[in-house]
């Protein structure tokens, strides 16, 4: 039993890596914002609006005709429209605010997938860690079950013992199965996610209190950042709705005279009047309605994230001290609990049913060590993708 307690207490010390070959969340990250799917429809996005720019200087066709203004031969001539020039001005802004958009939208789609990276490694380690721990549980079990079976044998324990002994040890060794199980799927999740298969390792479950406690507000946030550039949209659109109501011209050439008519007077030109104001009034007062709207969403956005910044620090910081807690007290004592009714058990000084209380009472406080590090680290990867990192 000596033996198996050296173990037990090297494999449950956590932090423990055995593999060689680590990935770290940093170059999970990475490589997911090279491979993802959408980080790539989002690159894409902002491609198409900068080739929209291009279009805002959007003519229409030119009208080539012919005619026969006099009945004797027929002229040839050509019509081209266009709007007022401040049209194509403010159309070229708007193309470029929407440039903008989608690039804020890109940043939030990859502020996303960090943040889904990360929740995806933390899951992975949980899974590990929690499987390692299994494992270590099921060895010590089955040494146990086979001590009742000898002990049993020689008539040192009855019947009763030896059962509780053997059903604990399967139910043991049913959580490790299922541990390892999920810690295999959380493995092949995060790989697929990332596009990183050549890892076998991840970094030893701890808390990473790095930064913890800046200052950083909301204002780096990506979904603030793309409702603060939807405003910029929407104001554009404002002013392109007021050019709307300027006069479009059109210009053209046609002999509507005779052959010999002079070169000057086959020229035309006209000018289109705004003489519609209602129609042009409301499609303002539309633009101006969207931007109001744009702009209390922006301070939604702002208030909404504030909030959860609040949340989120006060979540880290009680996680923290239960994390501190479970490292300078519970865990320590968890370890010497685990060893003292070890021995007490080789010394016949307690029974089966209270040895297994005892020794499952202190794995639970191993367990409740990976939720509260897992609940800080929740909280700290929120506090990034709140900060826009």
């Amino acid at each position: 039993m000596r033996l198996v307690l050296k173990i037990l207490i090297n494999l449950a010390l956590p932090g423990v890596v055995w593999a060689q070959n680590t990935v770290a969340p940093e170059d999970a990250i990475r490589a997911a914002l090279q491979n993802h799917p959408l980080v790539k429809a989002a690159a894409f996005d902002v491609q198409a609006k900068k080739y929209a720019e291009k279009s805002a200087l959007n003519l229409p066709n030119p009208e080539v005709n012919a005619e026969s203004p006099t009945g004797q031969f027929y002229a040839v001539g050509v019509l081209q429209s266009f709007e007022f020039p401040t049209v194509y001005a403010r159309q070229k802004q708007v193309a470029k605010a929407e440039t903008a958009l989608a690039q804020a939208g890109q940043r939030m789609s990859e502020n996303d997938l960090r943040y889904a990276v990360r929740t995806m490694y933390l899951d992975a380690q949980v899974a590990d860690y929690q499987s390692r721990q299994w494992r270590t549980r099921d060895s010590l079990y089955q040494a146990i079950a086979l001590a009742a079976g000898r002990q049993f044998d020689a008539g040192e324990i009855d019947f009763l013992q030896k059962t509780l002994v053997e059903n604990e040890a399967g139910k043991v060794a049913r959580e490790r199965f299922a541990a390892e199980q999920l810690a295999l799927t959380a493995t092949a999740q995060l790989k697929t996610l990332t596009g990183l298969a050549d890892w076998d390792a991840l970094l030893p479950l701890r808390p990473d209190t790095t930064g913890l406690g800046s200052s950083s507000g909301p204002g780096a946030n990506p979904a603030i950042l793309y409702e603060q550039q939807a405003v910029q949209v929407a104001e554009k659109q404002v002013a392109l709705a007021k050019s709307k109501a300027l006069p479009n011209f059109s210009i053209g050439y046609m002999n509507q005279g005779e052959r010999e008519t002079p070169m000057d007077y086959r020229f035309r030109a006209s000018i289109g009047l705004p003489l519609w104001v209602g129609q042009y009034r409301a499609g303002v007062n539309v633009a101006k309605a969207e931007s109001q709207a744009a702009v209390a969403r922006a301070a939604a956005q702002s208030q909404s994230v504030t909030l959860q910044l609040q949340r989120t620090d006060t979540e880290a910081l009680t996680a923290l001290g239960f994390v501190r807690y479970y490292e300078q007290e519970a865990l320590p004592r968890s370890r010497a609990l685990i060893s003292a009714v070890l021995r007490m058990r080789d010394a016949g000084q307690t029974d089966y049913v209270t040895f297994l209380k005892t020794l499952d009472e202190a794995f639970a406080i191993q367990r409740e060590y990976a939720v509260q590090i897992q609940a800080f680290e929740m909280a700290r990867i929120q506090r990034l993708y709140l900060a826009g990192q």
